[in-house]
């Protein structure tokens, strides 16, 4: 969903948002909403305008959950660098209340790449791609080892996580709760339901990435082999 030319609907302290215009691109995610503001500055880099996202946490987060957010979002940026949006978090008043901003710089999803749906539209684009390939590879090979030692699931059920953007990168754009605690399904005596839906789509998501890159490497060595 998008609403263009809005005004964020809270008072927030670090911002002023009488002036900033927006447009509002998600309220479908985990405990956040999305806007979008292009040529935005700061004060101190007048000179330096970007595209950026903000995301508003709608619930109160603590400092704990807070902490949690950006060690996570830390631990994927080191380790998938240029696939991973910078981020700033930043810890300020919303309405009032103690809360959390993301500043995150802005890409267009141009190919939702942990789609199954889309795999007869995916396996050939990607076969002509050997950089998004590589990036994909990372991707898949940092994300299952954080599960296996960690049991940290990488969030693929949202909308739009894991894209190609208009340059053809693969792109990794979640900042909030970017990991899935599987434990916690054994630690608590009633787990929601709702993570454990949000578990189990996005290992199978993940098993689907993995089968697709496959396939692309070898049609991409198939096509190779015709040209030689």
């Amino acid at each position: 969903m998008a609403k263009e030319d809005a005004r964020l609907p809270s008072d927030i302290a670090c911002l002023d948002t009488d002036k900033l215009r927006v447009t509002l691109i998600s309220t479908v995610g985990a405990h956040c909403d999305v806007w979008q503001t292009a040529g935005y500055h700061f004060e101190k880099e007048k000179n330096r305008t970007f595209d950026m996202v903000i995301k508003r946490h709608t619930l109160t987060c603590t400092p704990t959950e807070a902490k949690i957010y950006r060690r996570d979002y830390a631990q994927l940026k080191n380790l998938l660098h240029d696939i991973i949006p910078e981020a700033i978090f930043v810890r300020t008043r919303v309405d009032g209340e103690h809360n959390l901003l993301v500043f995150a710089r802005a890409f267009t999803p141009w190919f939702n790449l942990a789609n199954p749906a889309v795999a007869e539209d995916a396996i050939p684009l990607m076969a002509k791609l050997p950089k998004a390939r590589r990036q994909l590879t990372l991707f898949i090979e940092a994300v299952k080892r954080i599960h296996t030692v960690e049991q940290k699931v990488i969030d693929l059920y949202g909308l739009d996580n894991l894209v190609l953007d208009k340059n053809k990168d693969v792109r990794y754009l979640d900042s909030f709760e970017v990991f899935f605690h599987e434990d916690m399904l054994y630690l608590i005596d009633d787990p929601c339901e709702d993570l454990r839906e949000k578990i189990t789509v996005s290992l199978r998501r993940l098993e689907y990435l993995e089968d697709m890159l496959a396939k692309a490497e070898a049609l991409a060595n198939e096509i190779a082999k015709k040209a030689s």
